[in-house]
């Protein structure tokens, strides 16, 4: 199902009916909208529940219980006058409407008058024996100038031709000169053909001696470079091994040093800003039994990194940058460390997250967006464990693993349609859950805050007005290999379509019942280890001594290497390498070589003294003649035509003269007809112009109606909104884009965020991979313990988006399974759909289906007349559509505008529509009139009204007087 966002900026009928003529409609308009004035403002002075009078006829002015609220009551009575305004404009253009039809049947009649006239005109010159005189004169003149015209022709034909000469010459010239070309290019090639077999013998001879010489020196060196590259190769490896051996002896001293430490002998708990951590123990039962939540405020830093809360852009400005990223902890300092490490409720690299985990992720995310909701006033989602169990059945779908929202998927998943967002979560730095929790949340922000090419769907489906319900929701998870990028991911749904429709628990509680544990901590006792760590000190002394001593050697031999891999990169050959027959049989090679060269040479530069090129170069001297007497030949020509050219001129301005003869003889024989001619063009003017100003009225009128039925949706909104907060449902945009995969890849360990302290990049960015990962072999590998991630910005990072194709699909009928569309290149790792709505179904739901496109105000009523699952939802609903309105809603929600005008259709009863957002709501409400009930308010009313009475009937008197004058 599809919800629709109208605006109703015009509601108003279409006329067909004309106006009269006259402009004592100005006078009318002042006289009726300044008296509808006047009393509204004498009015509105004393609003109160009882003058309020619902209207029921065409309009939008809402319906009711009596208003008891003073804000209330003084948005109805503003509607009242609003109607009043609509009721009156619509009677003054109804009226104008028929003047205009009777001005348009005068313009009729007085075009036929000047039709008439000219016709009178035209028959008086025809019979007159000085036009008759001056028009034989006339033809003798053109005639002259067509016999002079046809000679002007006769000379272009001639130039013409010469040109196609010049061509034919200028072509003949250009085959001549090609002819040459190719004459001296076939001496050319005789000459090297000749030369090209002794010369390339001689050559082949001396590349091969040369060849042997350098291959002889390169084979010494390679010797040479194999035997020092092993002992570089065996000596680094000792030096490594060595180094090896002193990190491990380091951290065992750092351990037996941990374990001293009086507050931290459990060698699970560790110490982190604000608290401890158990490392045997979940993510989220560490966070919630000890309070390690971030601070709710995103503008606050309160040095935890478990975050509660998730940054949502401005609907006004929904591509807004996160303000906040600077002021997340520096997660690089030493004291975060023990944060980041597989140890911590760590992940298989290879298996992905256990179902426990999968259900932790799901919380933490949910409570994140459930902070989100409530800092806007709705209420937070649910999630029972069936429904979460249904999700991960979703997840595993190959549909949803391509990112499509395929109907038949869904409902065998859920046993019914849902609202569903589609995306992937990078595992890279998932290491442990706080890295996967930090992936998610940047999956997450990515669908908030930049969704333009889903058309914002996403954002829609997680901020869902669901008024006072709290609707059951759950997040999905599948864990899949991704070819295109060769890494692994997680497929992420996320399902909703009412409130829970089971007793399992909700999972949300576990926050509170770990909280109810109370906090973690560790027993305290005294420990020695000073003999185990001076012991192992020394021993990496020892160690130290003998890697230098490596170090130094392993030097020695790479400067060796790098001596001997630059001498053979730079071989050269050299005589000296051969032997003695075979530097003989070089130098023989060298001098035929040089004496064929010599041979080649000389025949180059005589080329032009071969018979062939000689032959070729006659023709073309003979065809550069004939090309220059062409030309000669054209010259003339131009000449004649100029001449030509000139006495058409001469002939043109005789032409002219006598053609003025002949207008003065007709404007005297025609004098008296063309007064008559323009008497009736005058009179069609007037008509024209009385009509132009009707039309100017009439859309006067209409911005008047247009004017007031805007200030009246704004009041009937005000009423809405004071009466119930719900929002209208959201149009389905398609289907999501995204990638797929089905390998494994190699494990990754938990990067840490971003704290945006050393980077002055104001966007997200993708958390830091490991600094260790072993190589990939079948895409399995040994867990190595996570790296920090570069101290980047803060807030919601946002990992690198798979390399897949991104698909989008055309807006369909939720009652229909959504099919591909063409690629898309909004975010790859988000659907580019703009996230799934159902079907409506017959079954009803918690919430109204939106079976009407039309527009919803709300006004005051009872629970009586609403007997769906929102039944506490008060006020009467009044569904308002016009063709305008539907119209420009068309280009985004499918709805198709009525071939013809309609009128404005107005319906009183039960909400059958949706509500506006509350962003709206909040933007109207700023801008409603207010009123008040002061004496001095009464008193300018009144007087402004007497005013007004006074221009009006000033302004008429002045009308009547400038008609008689």
């Amino acid at each position: 199902m599809m919800k629709e966002y109208i605006n109703f900026n015009t509601v108003a009928k279409e006329h067909k009916k004309l106006y009269k003529s006259g402009k004592t409609w100005m006078a009318a308009t002042l006289m009726t909208v300044g008296l509808a004035g006047g009393a509204m403002l004498a009015g509105t002075t004393t609003a109160n529940a009882d003058e309020v009078t619902p209207v029921q006829s065409a309009g939008t002015i809402q319906a009711g219980q009596q208003a008891t609220d003073p804000e209330l009551a003084n948005a109805q009575s503003d509607a009242q006058k609003q109607q009043s305004t609509i009721d009156s404009a619509n009677a003054q253009l109804k009226d104008q409407q028929n003047q205009l039809s009777e001005a348009q049947g005068q313009q009729s009649s007085a075009q036929q008058e000047l039709d008439q006239a000219k016709q009178a005109q035209q028959a008086a010159t025809q019979n007159d024996p000085a036009v008759k005189q001056a028009q034989a004169d006339v033809n003798q003149a053109q005639q002259q100038v067509d016999n002079q015209q046809q000679v002007v022709n006769d000379a272009q034909t001639a130039l013409n031709n010469d040109s196609q000469n010049i061509q034919s010459a200028t072509s003949a010239v250009s085959q001549a000169s090609q002819a040459v070309d190719q004459a001296r290019q076939t001496a050319t090639d005789a000459i090297n053909q000749a030369a090209a077999q002794q010369a390339n013998e001689a050559q082949n001879k001396i590349d091969q001696l040369e060849s042997q010489g350098k291959a002889q020196a390169s084979q010494n060196l390679d010797n040479q470079i194999n035997n020092v590259s092993g002992q570089v190769t065996d000596t680094q490896n000792n030096v490594n091994n060595t180094n090896s051996k002193i990190s491990d002896l380091q951290g065992q001293v750092k351990d037996l040093q941990d374990q001293e430490k009086n507050t931290q002998t459990d060698p699970n708990i560790k110490t982190v800003p604000n608290g401890v951590i158990d490392y045997s123990k979940s993510l989220l039962e560490n966070v919630s039994r000890n309070n390690l939540w971030a601070s709710n405020n995103l503008a606050e830093n309160n040095g935890n990194v478990i975050p509660q809360n998730i940054y949502v852009s401005p609907d006004n400005d929904k591509e807004a940058s996160n303000p906040n990223v600077n002021i997340a902890p520096d997660t690089s300092l030493p004291i975060y460390d023990n944060y980041y490490t597989s140890k911590f409720d760590g992940v298989n690299a290879q298996t992905g997250m256990t179902d426990a985990q999968k259900q932790e992720l799901a919380i933490l995310m949910m409570n994140e967006i459930n902070h989100a909701r409530e800092q806007r006033g709705l209420k937070p989602f649910t999630m029972t464990e069936q429904k979460f169990n249904q999700a991960q059945v979703r997840a595993s779908q190959q549909s949803a693993n391509g990112l499509e929202h395929n109907e038949n998927d869904i409902v065998s998943a859920f046993g019914r349609d849902q609202y569903e967002c589609l995306a992937y979560i990078d595992a890279n730095g998932g290491g442990n859950m706080l890295g996967l929790l930090n992936n998610a949340s940047s999956t997450i922000s990515n669908m908030l805050n930049a969704d333009a090419s889903s058309d914002w769907g996403h954002r829609e489906n997680f901020l869902e007005d669901t008024g006072d319900l709290n609707y059951d929701a759950a997040f999905g998870f599948h864990y899949t290999y991704d070819t295109n990028t060769d890494s692994y991911l997680y497929v992420l749904t996320f399902d909703y379509d009412g409130p829970a429709r089971n007793n399992t628990p909700n999972m949300m509680d576990r926050i509170a019942q770990y909280q109810a544990m109370g906090p973690i901590t560790g027993d305290a006792k005294t420990v020695d280890n000073s003999a185990k760590i001076n012991n192992l000190n020394n021993q990496i002394t020892d160690l130290q001594n003998t890697l230098s001593s490596q170090t130094s050697k392993l030097q020695s031999l790479q400067s060796q290497l790098q001596n001997l891999q630059a001498q053979k990169a730079n071989i050269q050959f050299d005589l000296n390498q051969l032997t003695s027959d075979q530097q003989t049989e070089y130098n023989n090679a060298k001098e035929t070589l040089a004496t064929v060269n010599d041979w080649k040479q000389g025949q180059l530069s005589n080329l032009d003294s071969n018979s062939n090129v000689q032959e070729a170069l006659n023709k073309l001297s003979s065809a550069k003649s004939n090309l220059e007497s062409v030309k000669q030949t054209q010259n003339e020509d131009e000449a004649k035509l100029q001449q030509a050219k000139d006495g058409l001129t001469n002939l043109n301005q005789v032409l002219v003269t006598k053609q003025s003869a002949l207008d003065n003889a007709e404007q005297k024989a025609n004098a008296s007809a063309n007064q008559a001619v323009k008497d009736a063009q005058k009179k069609l003017d007037t008509i024209n112009g009385k009509i132009n100003d009707l039309q100017n009225a009439i859309a006067t009128t209409k911005a008047t109606i247009s004017n007031a039925q805007t200030q009246l949706d704004k009041d009937n909104q005000k009423i809405a909104d004071i009466k119930n907060n719900q929002k209208p449902a959201k149009p389905d945009t398609g289907k999501d884009e995204g990638n797929k995969g089905s390998e494994t890849t190699n494990p990754t360990n938990p990067a840490k965020q971003d704290d945006g302290k050393k980077d002055d990049n104001k966007g997200t960015v993708t958390p830091s991979e490991p600094s260790k990962d072993g190589d990939q072999k079948d895409h399995q590998t040994t867990p190595v313990e996570p790296s920090k991630p570069s101290d980047g910005n803060k807030g919601n990072v946002t990992p690198s988006d798979p390399n897949k194709d991104s698909e989008t699909t055309n807006p369909t009928t939720p009652s229909n399974p959504t099919t591909p569309a063409q690629p898309d290149t909004g975010n790859a790792s988000i659907s580019g759909q703009a996230g799934h709505k159902p079907a409506t179904s017959n079954n009803g739901s918690e919430v109204s289906d939106n079976t009407d496109t039309k527009p919803t105000i709300v006004l005051p009523t009872t629970d009586k007349e609403n007997g769906s699952a929102v039944s506490d939802a008060q006020g009467q609903y009044i569904n308002v559509v016009s063709k305008d309105s539907v119209a420009s809603q068309g280009s985004q929600s499918g709805i198709q505008a009525p071939a013809t005008p309609v009128t404005t259709n107005v319906s009183f009863g039960t909400k059958e529509g949706t509500m506006m957002t509350r962003e709206e709501y909040k933007a109207q409400q700023a801008k409603l009139p207010q009123t008040s009930d002061s004496n001095n308010e009464k008193n300018i009313a009144v007087a402004g009204l007497g005013i007004l009475a006074a221009t009006t009937f000033t302004t008429m008197f002045g009308v009547a007087k400038k008609r008689h004058n």
